[in-house]
């Protein structure tokens, strides 16, 4: 992360590899929003995935990544065509900035909530014996944490006493002034981006070796073991997608920090800053191949020898 304004230091990303970039996006996201709107139809006109407490979460993660690919990735893609912010201004960028880092933030938020939750719901008989309980302990916390992060960065992009100097040649115009305070610059980044990220794979894997212990102390039945085993690797299948799509990101972020004096180098700007814009890329490969369901109705489509 970039802390100090005389720090920041950064050459514009060469235009042959902003249109690799762009071609790149474009490839991946028209095959990503299909993917995207068959699972919709799936979910809604299949009562049995709608109605499962375990879907909730998967299915508004889904769409947080469909409304990434839609709306930000494309205006990154403007901008990786022709290497210039277009329109050039203040307001554009901010807004830019403020729906890119709350719904990315949102979605990473969203899924340490249901690494944490997916524990108690295999482990938990009666998950919510009560309506009220299901709503205050599951859809409030699902609010809370798709709602946080617009608050939160509408007063950082457009509250925060500070004036933004936004670089057009770069991607997401560099960054909003705030970026470059170090307190809210560290606050930001821990609280929204260290933590989620760091807790996720350890919330999955947890739950992964919780599963085998408790399979081995006690007799589990079968009908449950298959279920509960579906649903972990599930999380890991998603939870390896998040890590390699932010881990380097955030590594070398700490890197950065703590060695750097917050100069970020070239390359991690036009590498690993467009990393985490694979994880809604992919995501809905990824539940489409990790659900049994799913992968039944691809395989009875496929054409029979």
């Amino acid at each position: 992360m970039l802390n100090e304004s005389e720090n920041a230091i950064i050459v514009s990303s060469p235009r042959l590899l902003n249109r690799i970039k762009f071609l790149c996006f474009l490839a991946f996201q028209i095959p990503s929003l299909i993917c995207s709107i068959y699972l919709f139809f799936r979910y809604i006109k299949t009562e049995t995935l709608r109605r499962s407490i375990h879907n909730d979460i998967i299915i508004i993660l889904l769409f947080s990544s469909f409304l990434f690919v839609l709306i930000p990735i494309s205006l990154s893609e403007s901008f990786l065509f022709t290497s210039y912010v277009q329109p050039a201004n203040d307001i554009f960028c901010s807004i830019w900035t403020w729906i890119h880092y709350s719904i990315n933030i949102s979605n990473l938020i969203l899924m340490t909530f249901a690494c944490s939750e997916r524990h108690w719901l295999i482990f938990r008989l009666n998950h919510f014996p009560r309506r009220t309980d299901r709503f205050k302990y599951h859809f409030i916390p699902i609010v809370i944490c798709m709602v946080y992060p617009w608050i939160f960065y509408l007063i950082l992009i457009f509250v925060y006493p500070c004036k933004s100097e936004y670089n057009y040649n770069q991607l997401l115009c560099l960054a909003p002034c705030y970026f470059f305070n170090v307190l809210m610059g560290n606050v930001d980044t821990i609280i929204n981006n260290w933590i989620p990220i760091f807790s996720i794979p350890c919330l999955s894997f947890s739950l992964f070796l919780r599963f085998l212990l408790q399979k081995r102390r006690m007799q589990m039945n079968l009908v449950d073991w298959k279920r509960d085993r579906k649903l972990i690797l599930q999380l890991l299948s998603v939870t390896i997608l998040y890590v390699l799509g932010w881990a380097p990101l955030q590594t070398a972020a700490i890197y950065i920090n703590f060695y750097l004096g917050g100069v970020s180098p070239q390359f991690v700007v036009d590498y690993f800053y467009i990393l985490p814009y694979f994880i809604h890329l992919f995501y809905p490969f990824v539940i489409l191949f990790s659900h049994s369901e799913f992968r039944r109705r691809i395989h009875l489509v496929q054409p029979q020898d």
